[in-house]
């Protein structure tokens, strides 16, 4: 399960880089470019959730990666010819980090029952 859930960690990161450095947005699919900040809120609550279950690092390690990860990505979208950095993407992209970290929270929360058989 380790294996699947880095390998999806790492196979949504990639998507996400090249979606991100594409030079022309507005030539993907709609599903893909209806909303820049909801894609921005939406993949950074996946990269965490996959993140947070796929490694055991803290919360706050995970959290800077990423929004480090997000910031990267401006700053490379500062230098091309056809995209621009964003101030409202970087704090989509914190949005979507709160939101992955009130779910993971939000699991550890519920109680989990022994398989059956392993009843104490």
């Amino acid at each position: 399960m380790i294996l699947l859930l880095r390998s999806a960690f790492f196979a949504s990161l990639g998507a996400i880089t090249i979606l991100a450095f594409l030079p022309d947005y507005s030539a993907l699919p709609p599903v893909v470019s209806y909303s820049d900040l909801a894609n921005h809120t939406v993949a950074f609550t996946v990269l965490f959730l996959l993140y947070a279950y796929a490694y055991t690092h803290p919360r706050k390690r995970i959290f800077i990666s990423l929004l480090a990860y997000g910031v990267w990505i401006e700053t490379v979208q500062a230098f091309l010819p056809t995209r621009y950095a964003s101030a409202e993407d970087i704090l989509a992209d914190m949005v979507g980090l709160v939101i992955g970290l009130g779910v993971v929270k939000g699991l550890e929360k519920i109680p989990r029952s022994a398989p059956k058989g392993q009843e104490s």
